[in-house]
């Protein structure tokens, strides 16, 4: 739950994501369709490029995306901002102030529109990274903690972007979370100021490590709203045979950018992997720690966790044939 960084993403453009033609049947057939374009290797290339230091070798795990260091954010954001570009995304650097960094910090927003609706949907994740004691350029990989949403997130865009919805979808990328939530809570905020309609919030937060490999991943919900977006989660794995053993936890209160849309009453879920607050615990054992790396996760996990997410946004935005 708390970012990433950047680095080596600049060096040479933007990889080859290979975009598929899209064919259109019944709704069921486009979300069975969606679902399966999410590719683990789309995955692995996004946490690489956000784990790495700029300059070092392909892959590295010596980068930083701490929040307080301008520069490492700042890259890291340029990274989505060319990528998100690259599909044809209208992106919009959303700007707040952080207490640790001079000037203005941003999120970063990607906006496919409606062609019915501007109620919105949110794939959401932070974009920042910490290790426990970080100064200004310090490694904090955060392979896991966010690199994994992050690279979720992107995914959906990609895949989103080939089609067309009835609701507004949004692919939002928050820094300033490992400084409890800043960015999101900043960004939710401008969202209530502005009266925005929002159907639901998906929170991809650490999604990658599954150390016993049962497929056990939480939601944090709250009563109401966010609980029928854990449902459509649920049924989307059930119809769809993902192997996924999803947990519902009630308000677990740990932390996480769902919160800064709870406290705006918006409908809004976190999705995690196994922690402590639920029956079992395989919670990262690297969380927060130099060890939080690609090679310590599981992405077929990943990429299955992020089918379950997109196909249920997909559902909630309403494909259009």
């Amino acid at each position: 739950m708390k970012r990433f960084i950047v680095a080596a993403l600049l060096l040479g453009g933007l990889p080859s994501w290979g975009f598929q033609a899209v064919s259109w049947g019944t709704v069921g057939d486009v979300i069975a369709e969606i679902i399966g374009q999410v590719q683990e290797e789309h995955l692995r290339e996004h946490i690489c490029q956000l784990q790495s230091r700029e300059g070092g070798e392909y892959c590295n795990e010596q980068g930083s995306r701490w929040s307080c260091d301008g520069l490492a954010i700042d890259r890291a954001l340029e990274y989505a901002r060319q990528y998100f570009e690259a599909l044809g995304l209208k992106t919009r650097l959303d700007p707040y102030s952080l207490g640790c960094r001079p000037g203005l910090s941003h999120n970063i927003e990607a906006e496919l529109p409606g062609t019915a609706s501007s109620q919105l949907v949110l794939l959401v994740a932070h974009l920042d990274s910490y290790v426990t004691g970080v100064s200004t350029a310090s490694p904090a990989p955060g392979a896991d903690d966010d690199a994994s949403g992050s690279a979720a997130v992107f995914e959906a865009a990609r895949i989103f972007s080939q089609y067309k919805f009835k609701h507004t979808v949004r692919f939002v990328l928050f820094t300033g979370e490992e400084q409890w939530m800043v960015g999101s809570s900043a960004y939710a905020k401008k969202l209530a100021s502005e009266g925005a309609q929002v159907l639901g919030v998906f929170n991809m937060d650490m999604i990658g490590y599954d150390g016993d490999g049962n497929g056990l991943f939480e939601m944090w919900v709250r009563p109401g709203e966010s609980e029928k977006l854990a449902d459509l989660i649920i049924r989307t794995i059930e119809t769809h045979g993902i192997a996924l053993a999803p947990d519902v936890l009630a308000d677990p209160r740990r932390g996480g950018d769902h919160e800064s849309f709870w406290r705006r009453g918006y409908p809004a879920l976190m999705i995690i992997e196994d922690t402590e607050f639920g029956e079992t615990e395989d919670f990262n054992p690297c969380y927060h720690t130099l060890c939080d790396v690609l090679r310590m996760l599981n992405l077929s996990y990943a990429k299955r966790i992020a089918q379950a997410v997109i196909g249920a946004a997909a559902q909630l935005a309403e494909p259009i044939q």
